[in-house]
Order: C-alpha cells, then structure tokens, then sequence
C-alpha cells in the first residue's frame, strides 16, 4: 500500500511533473541526420521544490516530514503524491477550481464555523467501454465536464495520464487518445479523475528526504521523485 503523501500540510513552493520518455540515437550520417527511435513505456519524473517545513505555532511539519521519510524507507516503498494542476482542468461552464478547496458556500453564502465551505468533486468522466492494459485509445462519457483538451491530466487508480489528443468529442462522449499507455486494465464505469490527479512514485534516491534543518527549527527541501513501475 503507498503511503499518501500530506498535500494539505507538505505544499511545495514550485511542482514539476513531466514526462521522461526514452529514447535511443545512432551516430550522425555525413549529411548530419541522426535517427532517434523513442519508446511508449516512457514514464513520469517529478519533483516538489522548496518545500516549507517548520514547526511554528502548533505546525508540527519537522516531525510529519521524519514519520514519512522512515515509512519510504529510501526508495522501497512507493508514495502516493498529488499533481496539482490547478486550472488546466475540463471544468464544466460556471464553476472552477474553487468548487475544489471547501469554499462553497451553503444557500445563504454562510460557511461553516470553521470558515471552511463544501469540498466536493466537479467534474465526472469515465470510461464508456472497457480498456485494456496498454491501450492508448479511450472511449468516455463525460456526465458532467467542460470540454477534453490535449495536455488535460487525469488519474484512473493511483496512475496518472495525459491526454494527447481528441479523435472525436461531443457534449456527452469523447475519444481520447493518451500518454502513457495503461498500466492496468479498467472496466466501463471506472472514474478519471480530474479534479484532484494522483500520481504512484518512489524516491529517485535514498537520500530524497534528508532535511538539514537551519538552526535545528526549519528547512526548504526539494525532493525528487519517479513514477512506481
């Protein structure tokens, strides 16, 4: 089981996920041609930058930090981390990311005592057909979605794809095609998680979650991470 990384309280600074595709080149030819023949098993490569971890004012962050660090065990045991792609989402018209982070409001606009509105899902596709591992094609339903776009970013489990092209899309179905292909088959009916898209990765290295501390009481660190294969 992975362990979930804490998006709420471990909020990097700045976030990259991006796809590390592999690829082989020969030698250039007299005229310069090189010829570079890539593979569809490519993978993610991440990393959260400048993370603020500090105890202050009840803020516990130095001890969260040490609990996961030995739960990872360097790279042995894979972790469960959040992609945070805010608004490069299929929202549906009249509603936003904000319908995400608990400020919606009750009828009256009155929030809770605590401040905090409803935290609800948004957007509602899945899949029209069953998929098979591997495949790259999908057929979806969009029940509730604005409308599919190259470079939108979903999770279906714990993996996360991309889409990287429309073939066809109306205001209840669309065909996708998507980057990487399936890591595990799906059924009809299985979710694709836009609102709030996971990823399953492991430590780049075992070193990953060193925290020097600055006069023992707070640290930036940035951690890298690749996908869980």
């Amino acid at each position: 089981m992975a362990i979930i990384w804490p998006c709420s309280r471990l909020v990097p600074r700045n976030i990259s996920v991006d796809p590390a595709s592999r690829t082989m080149a020969g030698p250039a030819s007299v005229s310069g041609f090189t010829q570079v023949v890539a593979s569809d098993a490519g993978l993610w490569k991440a990393t959260y930058e400048e993370i603020p971890v500090r105890d202050a004012q009840g803020i516990g962050l130095v001890q969260l930090w040490r609990a996961i660090a030995v739960q990872a065990e360097g790279r042995l045991n894979p972790i469960l981390i959040c992609v945070h792609d805010i608004e490069r989402k299929p929202f549906p018209i009249g509603l936003s990311d904000a319908d995400l982070k608990g400020e919606v409001p009750h009828s009256d606009d009155a929030l809770f005592d605590d401040g905090a509105g409803y935290v609800s899902s948004v957007i509602d596709v899945s899949l029209l057909s069953d998929a098979t591992i591997r495949s790259t094609m999908l057929n979806v339903i969009k029940a509730l979605s604005g409308d599919l776009e190259p470079g939108h970013r979903f999770s279906i489990g714990e993996r996360l794809y991309q889409v990287r092209s429309v073939v066809a899309q109306d205001a209840v179905t669309a065909t996708i095609k998507i980057w990487p292909p399936l890591r595990e088959a799906w059924h009809a009916g299985s979710r694709l998680e836009f609102d709030r898209p996971v990823l399953r990765v492991r430590l780049a290295s075992d070193k990953e979650m060193d925290l020097p501390l600055e006069l023992g009481r707070w640290s930036f660190p940035t951690v890298n991470f690749i996908e869980d294969l």
